[in-house]
């Protein structure tokens, strides 16, 4: 009887931890798909550079600038604000772009372990996540 007790008190334990380490995963996944949306909303900005004279000729797609690509993914960020609710501290950790053809973006967030047991009670006040995404425009 004791055994038992203590195999469904482990068992259990098991569960929980299994179940909140699942919940952070799906959080990070999550981010994830919100840097991709942000980093092709991105790569479909103009840049201005592009409509003064002699801007775009002579290039192969639209150039963008590492300030077009910052703004457009703080621009998508507040125009979507029911994905990035679910997480503390959203924030932009890097928008760039490397080639004036890629936009590259670095979301980060803080997520709560959505089952705090004394196990996971360390992790009771977020764990940080970190996404990148990369983005081109053709």
């Amino acid at each position: 009887m004791l055994l038992s007790l203590g195999f469904a008190v482990v068992a259990l334990a098991l569960v929980l931890v299994v179940g909140a380490a699942t919940g952070v995963h799906l959080d990070r996944k999550r981010l994830l798909a919100t840097a991709d949306l942000a980093a092709l909303a991105a790569a479909d900005q103009v840049s201005e550079r592009y409509f003064e004279p002699g801007g775009g000729r002579g290039s192969a797609g639209v150039p963008l600038t590492d300030a077009s690509v910052r703004a457009a993914v703080e621009q998508y960020l507040a125009d979507h604000p029911d994905p990035v609710a679910r997480w503390d501290g959203v924030r932009v950790l890097k928008a760039s772009t490397p080639d004036g053809r890629t936009a590259r973006v670095r979301l980060g967030a803080v997520t709560r372990p959505p089952l705090v047991t004394w196990v996971t009670a360390p992790w009771s006040d977020g764990i940080a996540l970190e996404v990148e995404s990369v983005a081109r425009a053709s």
